[in-house]
């Protein structure tokens, strides 16, 4: 966004490539629509949130209905807005595809991939974030990050789902292989407000993906509360990288790893449906516990739906659900 107006001169918005004077008590959603451009709006008391937009610099008091994931990306709500100072606001524009390399081709599971990518230029993200991986038919699935920005490549975990065109496309990919790339999103990441926050990390199958990436950026952060991951499948054998969690619990002691499936446990998971078994890990700390949930929609809506019954705060769920890409 261009940096280019007078900071003295208060209550001026930059939108896209037009630049609108305020008037005086003006909120930005009604500079907004005076000068014509077509923003979203529903209760315009700061309650539904449908206004919300996105800035670099937008007033405090804009933001305190919202996440801390998405006050840390600059969202703010533009009934509430009233700034006093030039406001640059972000472009509705999506990002432009670029392109990535493939480093690095590592099977985890029967059905799961590693695959770890080398953009062609800047790819900006937080760790838990995720990707859209654009397909030469137009198909386009997206996929959670598991690395950090520090590991310098950008870390899939793929699933191959049968009838699945992306998965399958990126099952065969090789090692110089190109991928068209699109991102980053989602607003399922850790910020660092609370070092002493309790945090539970739930997910199943790939889901264990952007745990991974949050759990790692955490750490690194230097989060003090316990961080508890809980991986769910089937079975034992669906679980992976379990040497690799292990080892980093190891490493950092207020880690847990908790392999849950829902049938033939074996003395190191626990057996039983995941989001009982994720409200069980919390136990009595629930209540004070921020949570990341990662699966498909279906599975996330049930791990929403136990937390809170069980006394989570909505506000400190947060999620990024998927569904697969299936062939026609």
């Amino acid at each position: 966004m261009s940096q280019s107006l007078d900071p003295a001169q208060a209550a001026t918005l930059v939108f896209g490539d037009q630049r609108i004077d305020l008037l005086e008590g003006e909120s930005v959603l009604e500079g907004l629509e005076r000068a014509g451009v077509d923003a979203p709006a529903g209760c315009r008391a700061g309650t539904c949130c449908k206004c919300m937009q996105q800035a670099d610099n937008p007033p405090p008091e804009s933001q305190r209905q919202l996440r801390p994931t998405l006050r840390a990306q600059g969202f703010f709500l533009a009934c509430q807005a009233y700034p006093k100072e030039p406001l640059y606001m972000a472009s509705t524009e999506p990002p432009a595809p670029i392109s990535a390399r493939v480093v690095s081709v590592e099977s985890l599971s029967s059905d799961v991939r590693r695959l770890r990518l080398r953009p062609a230029q800047q790819f900006t993200y937080r760790p838990g974030q995720y990707l859209d991986v654009l397909h030469s038919s137009a198909a386009v699935r997206s996929y959670s990050i598991a690395s950090l920005p520090s590991d310098g490549l950008l870390e899939l975990h793929v699933r191959r789902i049968e009838g699945g065109l992306v998965s399958g496309y990126l099952h065969e990919l090789e090692v110089g292989a190109d991928v068209s790339i699109r991102g980053a999103f989602g607003q399922c990441f850790h910020v660092a407000d609370d070092p002493d926050k309790p945090l539970l990390l739930v997910g199943a199958g790939t889901g264990l993906a952007p745990l991974l990436g949050i759990a790692r950026d955490a750490l690194d952060q230097g989060h003090r509360g316990a961080i508890r991951l809980v991986h769910g499948g089937l079975q034992p054998d669906r679980l992976y990288l379990r040497d690799e969690l292990a080892q980093l619990a190891e490493t950092w002691p207020q880690l847990s790893i908790h392999p849950c499936v829902l049938r033939d446990a074996g003395a190191s998971e626990r057996q039983g449906a995941l989001d009982q078994v994720a409200v069980q890990v919390a136990g009595s700390t629930l209540g004070e516990t921020r949570a990341f949930l990662c699966g498909d929609s279906d599975l996330v809506r049930i791990l929403q739906r136990s937390l809170f019954l069980a006394g989570m705060s909505s506000a400190e769920i947060l999620a990024d659900p998927f569904d697969a890409a299936l062939s026609p």
